[in-house]
């Protein structure tokens, strides 16, 4: 069976950077930013239907979850609710609820276990992909599914992730940040970067700080 792909950490990072996950840490303080993004979209409806020609910094916490949202897919909910500890689930759950699909349900559920602090979340995620009420948080799904319906309007680009090395490849990956170790060793940070230049790891090694 072929295995989904991760995606690389920096671009997951990048997507996700300032979306506030500890805000959904706890279910009222989820339901007070939730909320807050909600009224904002309603004051500010008419600078937000010129977006992106018009960019407005107090709606730019809706922009970044209409991007992140346009952006899900089953490898990036896989991904954060396995490789990313209880944080990725957090992100998981949250986006998956702006975004609810079928096939996200599997993953959600088996890292239910994984969040124990943050379970209301994943749970409430289910619930929406599911289309059923939970009695405990009725109003987040309400909020959930309004904010929902602004994210879904607001024209955001998809960001394209790319896929970190597979199992197979990372042996040759190893391998080849062994040699750019050794280059820097014996040559400083000018032959580690010709090394880096010259080898087809190249988007994977640059992570290492060495530009």
């Amino acid at each position: 069976m072929t295995s989904i792909p991760f995606y690389l950490e920096s671009d997951v990072e990048a997507l996700l950077l300032n979306i506030p996950y500890a805000r959904f840490m706890e279910s009222s303080g989820a339901l007070r930013y939730w909320s807050a993004l909600c009224s904002d979209a309603k004051e500010l409806a008419p600078i937000l239907r010129d977006y992106p020609r018009v960019r407005y910094a107090p709606l730019e916490p809706l922009y970044l979850c209409a991007r992140a949202a346009v952006s899900l897919d089953e490898h990036l909910v896989a991904d954060l609710s396995t490789h990313w500890t209880w944080r990725g689930v957090v992100y998981a759950a949250f986006l998956c609820s702006l975004k609810p699909k079928k096939e996200y349900r599997k993953y959600l559920w088996e890292a239910r276990e994984r969040a124990p602090h943050n379970r209301w979340l994943v749970d409430v995620a289910i619930c929406e992909i599911d289309k059923s009420p939970i009695d405990s948080y009725v109003k987040h799904q309400e909020c959930l599914r309004e904010l929902r319906a602004v994210v879904e309007h607001i024209p955001a680009q998809r960001v394209l992730l790319r896929p970190g090395p597979q199992q197979e490849e990372l042996f040759l990956l190893r391998s080849s940040a062994e040699s750019i170790a050794k280059a820097y060793r014996l040559g400083g940070v000018s032959a580690a970067r010709a090394a880096i230049d010259a080898s087809p790891w190249k988007p994977f090694l640059r992570r290492s700080g060495l530009r």
